[in-house]
């Protein structure tokens, strides 16, 4: 007997809400870090000029001082920096800080970000294929990475190579009364199924 639809549909979405999770903390794995440091470095400095000649500019005016030519363009300047900073490499400050901000918090760099992938499952495991009574037992060929459990249950299956690294990974979702079923929903790609995937170590020690 089938499970009522809205169970059903509770597990999608909750395979849905995670594919966006594993896709959003592999663009920030990816995230080029020194490049961001360097943007918001230069934006920020820029934006000190500003403020800085700014708050000048109006203590003078304030002061009821004539001679503010020079400060006034020293602050036209920096204002114009600024402009030009925006319009080159705005765009590109903006895409890395997305990228790199998980749950509202800025990551500081891909180790973090590896170390947050690394403790989001509930348990990580590998098996074995078939083998003949008596023959050694074979290297682990697949592993599971178990992301939720019960009802919705998540999880991610996968093939190892014969070095031990993932070579083909895919999710799968469960509800109660339902068996496990193939997530292929928006949200994440085959390739950062695997990025999220190859931060974990499935070898033996």
């Amino acid at each position: 007997m089938n499970a009522p639809q809205e169970k059903i549909d509770h597990a999608r979405q909750n395979a849905q809400g995670w594919a966006q999770s594993i896709a959003s903390m592999v663009a920030a794995l990816e995230c080029d870090y020194d490049r961001l440091t360097d943007l918001k470095d230069e934006h920020e400095s820029l934006v000190h000029d500003v403020d800085n000649l700014g708050g000048k500019l109006e203590a003078e005016r304030k002061a009821g001082r004539i001679d503010q030519v020079e400060l006034q363009g020293e602050y036209d300047d920096a204002v114009t920096a600024l402009d030009a900073f925006k319009l080159d490499s705005g765009d590109e400050l903006r895409e890395l800080t997305e990228a790199a901000t998980l749950d509202g918090d800025l990551q500081e760099n891909a180790d973090d970000v590896r170390e947050r992938i690394q403790e989001s499952p509930l348990s990580v495991q590998v098996r074995s294929g078939w083998y003949s009574p008596g023959e050694q037992e074979q290297p682990a060929d697949e592993f599971e990475i178990l992301l939720t459990t019960g009802g919705p249950a998540l999880r991610i299956r996968g093939k190892l190579s014969e070095h031990g690294e993932p070579e083909r990974a895919w999710l799968e979702y469960q509800d109660w009364g339902t068996g496990w079923t193939e997530y292929h929903g928006e949200g994440l790609e085959h390739s950062s199924l695997m990025t999220f995937c190859q931060c974990f170590y499935f070898g033996e020690g």
